[in-house]
């Protein structure tokens, strides 16, 4: 055995926050697909609630434009939170516009090799207070 090429003991975790169903679906099956143990979230409220139950997540896309809570207002609470404040959060929405500065944009739809290789980037600075931006 390679030990290699074995699969993480703790894989990194993404937290996908997103309304479509496609969209959350699509995500989780790529980037399970990757070694990324995914949870998803889908409004800005049942993300909240997750957060503030679970360990940080290593990695959150986040879409902007979902009912209830937008997407700002998630940011703002991790703003918020010394716990969350350094967890890099790329956005993830067909609207960019609503997308606030200093976040990665990825647009939908997406294109999933430059997705990746943000969370792949955030994933080896974990434990670093990576930067978004």
């Amino acid at each position: 055995m390679n030990i290699t090429n074995a699969p993480p003991v703790h894989p990194p975790t993404l937290l996908v926050v997103d309304d479509d169903p496609d969209i959350r679906m699509l995500l989780c099956d790529l980037f399970r697909r990757e070694g990324f143990r995914v949870d998803v979230a889908t409004d800005g409220a049942s993300a909240i609630t997750f957060l503030e139950h679970h360990a940080p997540p290593t990695v959150i896309l986040l879409d902007m434009l979902m009912p209830g809570i937008l997407g700002t207002s998630v940011l703002a609470y991790l703003g918020s939170k010394p716990t969350l404040e350094h967890v890099p959060v790329a956005i993830v929405s067909s609207s960019p516009d609503l997308a606030p500065e200093g976040y990665p944009l990825f647009k939908k739809p997406l294109k999933f090799a430059p997705l990746l290789a943000f969370v792949r980037k955030a994933c080896e600075h974990e434990g670093d207070h990576p930067v978004v931006s």
